[in-house]
């Protein structure tokens, strides 16, 4: 089984799944959670969590209770909980949260800010 797949793959159980075929633009306010495979410019809010993928291509901003980064993404990342940036990543922006996590190898050029807990 490859390493990025689980025996049950919530990634298309999440609210919004933008496969890797789709391009889409706009604003996106869910309360459930998100994983963006394909390309995505806009702003997108969830009360839920946040996953670019490693097909993924952010332009904009994520607002959500958590946020992983395993793609692309240009803008602001705002989070409640935490946001793990991972080895495949390319960010530039902002990231803001309680905890944010980097992983050895992500290419990041953006400004971090440690907020306090919302719990």
């Amino acid at each position: 089984m490859p390493a990025n797949k689980l025996p049950f793959d919530y990634r298309h159980n999440a609210g919004i799944y933008l496969s890797s075929l789709t391009k889409g633009q706009g604003t996106l306010e869910i309360q459930e959670d998100v994983v963006i495979d394909g390309e995505f410019k806009g702003e997108i809010q969830t009360t839920g969590f946040c996953e670019v993928s490693e097909n993924g291509n952010v332009d904009g901003d994520i607002e959500a209770r958590t946020i992983t980064i395993l793609g692309s993404i240009e803008g602001t990342c705002r989070a409640k909980d935490s946001i793990d940036v991972k080895k495949s990543a390319k960010v530039k922006g902002h990231l803001i949260a309680p905890l944010i996590g980097i992983e050895s190898g992500a290419m990041v050029d953006a400004r971090c800010k440690q907020t306090s807990s919302t719990k």
